[in-house]
């Protein structure tokens, strides 16, 4: 009975497997490109505000690299780290923008309860199964089941694979609103200033982040995209620019750029719109190619004078 069970699971595991790699579109079909697919130079990765904010395409044609925006909604620093850590197993980029929020290294609990989207993805790297571990010790032991990593999805991953039409452009998902300034929110936080708690897994997933960028000569930049009010006040962030000084990551906060205070730039308080994205992707564009290191800086340069020529 139980070889039955076993037996009818695996199956059924695979069976779903099949068509969660087939994913034309949706979060998993960003995520399946960078894990599966990835071939491309500069690597953008990050919660909602890097999907809504990076335009892959301006970054294409403004540094001559090919671009691709792995961002999730809802994610923090321990799925950006569990990704890029398959990513790296199949291509390694020249660059890596991790976009992070303020609060990246605050300890949050639903944080660690969101790491059950990496299960699809748990034995191509000890990374990962060392990121499930952290939602709860009986995790591993539930995901031998192979059904259970697909718990929750499995209308989503058919949906995706039989009813959408296709994926965003290169991982950018523009969000279109705009913000009514009129009943916005303050700019100012509600919360009490340096009041938030470090995490120690969060520590150790920028630490690591950043080593595996310094072990495979990726540039790296780390920036905290524009929001319409300040949330700057947070231990995190003191930890946050502590980390990158130390190790000689470029690191850029542009929430109190006065150019991005404007409402009409945004969909709501904490993302741009289209436009605004458009905007602030051009302004990284122009801050990166001083920064590019000679690696790197070649090629753009060299791209260049290619299309020079050729003109």
């Amino acid at each position: 009975m139980i070889l039955a069970f076993i037996a009818v699971d695996q199956a059924a595991g695979a069976f779903i497997y099949y068509f969660f790699t087939r994913q034309v579109s949706g979060e998993f079909a960003v995520a399946n490109h960078v894990v599966y697919n990835l071939n491309e130079d500069v690597l953008i990765l990050g919660s909602s505000r890097a999907s809504h904010h990076y335009n892959s395409s301006h970054i294409k044609d403004g540094l001559k690299l090919s671009c691709f925006n792995g961002g999730r909604d809802g994610e923090g620093i321990l799925y950006s780290t569990g990704i890029f850590e398959l990513a790296l197993q199949r291509h390694i980029p020249k660059v890596v923008i991790l976009d992070v929020n303020s609060d990246v290294l605050t300890e949050k609990e639903d944080e660690k309860n969101k790491l059950s989207i990496l299960l699809p993805y748990l034995k191509q790297s000890d990374v990962v199964a060392n990121m499930i571990v952290k939602k709860g010790k009986l995790e591993l032991l539930k995901s031998n089941l192979q059904t259970y990593r697909y718990n929750g999805q499995l209308f989503s991953i058919f949906q995706h694979h039989f009813l959408s039409s296709g994926n965003t452009v290169m991982g950018f998902n523009p969000l279109d609103n705009k913000m009514d300034a009129g009943r916005s929110f303050s700019r100012s936080s509600s919360l009490k200033p340096y009041a938030d708690n470090i995490s120690a897994d969060n520590v150790d997933a920028l630490n690591l982040f950043i080593t595996e960028c310094k072990r495979q000569k990726i540039q790296l930049f780390v920036f905290v995209s524009p929001r319409y009010n300040d949330d700057t006040k947070l231990n995190s962030y003191l930890k946050l620019k502590s980390i990158c000084n130390s190790n000689e990551v470029v690191f850029h906060d542009f929430t109190n750029d006065v150019f991005f205070k404007n409402a009409a730039y945004y969909s709501d308080r904490a993302h741009l719109n289209s436009r605004g994205a458009d905007l602030y992707t051009d302004t990284i564009v122009a801050f990166m190619k001083k920064r590019l290191t000679p690696a790197v800086n070649g090629q753009y340069l060299s791209e260049n004078e290619t299309q020079a020529d050729e003109n």
